[in-house]
């Protein structure tokens, strides 16, 4: 059985990363996703902090980063794209797994961008996800079909629009259909308010469909440490889901 547990970690202190990538891995996370300044929704961390996780992490683990130069907009211009570029090489060369990212136009899915992102990223054999920039778009079912065509590997989606700010558990509806709509093809990770409290339910989504988890305040302390007790509760009510299906 996978794990299917995705972590996010704050980068913004190096002392403390180190220990959060050990600490999320050991307790049982299939890989992590790394931000900095999480205050914006999370931007790209420095080559640094790159590093320090990828070293922190066991051989078997996924370390993704999140590409983002630019706070509160996902539309990709010229010199951001070139920004995008330069940091998903940053992210191989520094021992990435795989790189995080979204890029929209007043259409939708910016395909072009989205191209040339995901080209990048495979010259360097990296997973591809795109991030909650997927929220933002009207036709979901459409975008499903064409980020799988362009080959993209995971989506990150909490099922609300973007701009609503809500909780992963008003979006369930909504989840349940994009789920339908990837039909195994390509990977849902269900992020944005994944607690103890709601990842019995959660798992009842993914049952044995091609879905993970993401969670991040939810299993961390007030003090921005990696609680392990928290992620080993999510990841046991996923055993207990998963048993009830056998």
């Amino acid at each position: 059985m996978r794990k299917n547990l995705e972590v996010c970690l704050n980068a913004d202190d190096h002392i403390q990363l180190a220990d959060n990538v050990k600490t999320a891995f050991t307790a049982g996370a299939a890989r992590i996703e790394l931000c900095n300044t999480m205050q914006l929704e999370g931007l790209t961390p420095s080559a640094t902090a790159m590093t320090i996780a990828a070293h922190a992490m066991p051989s078997e683990g996924e370390l993704l980063i999140m590409i983002r130069p630019v706070a509160n907009q996902f539309i990709v211009d010229a010199t951001i794209l070139k920004q995008m570029l330069t940091q998903i090489a940053h992210a191989a060369h520094a021992g990435a797994t795989g790189v995080v990212f979204g890029a929209l136009n007043a259409n939708g899915v910016d395909v072009a961008a989205t191209t040339a992102l995901i080209a990048c990223a495979h010259k360097y054999n990296l997973a591809t996800t795109f991030h909650r920039a997927f929220d933002c778009i009207e036709d979901s079912e459409k975008a499903i079909g064409l980020l799988t065509e362009l080959g993209i590997d995971r989506i990150l989606t909490n099922g609300t629009k973007w701009t609503d700010d809500k909780d992963v558990m008003q979006g369930l509806n909504h989840l349940q259909t994009i789920i339908s709509h990837a039909n195994d093809h390509i990977e849902i990770v269900i992020g944005g308010g994944v607690t103890t409290d709601n990842a019995s339910t959660l798992w009842q989504l993914a049952n044995n469909n091609l879905v993970s988890l993401h969670a991040y305040s939810g299993v961390h302390n007030k003090d921005g440490w990696v609680d392990p007790l928290l992620i080993n509760a999510i990841l046991n009510q996923r055993t207990n889901e998963q048993a009830k299906n056998d």
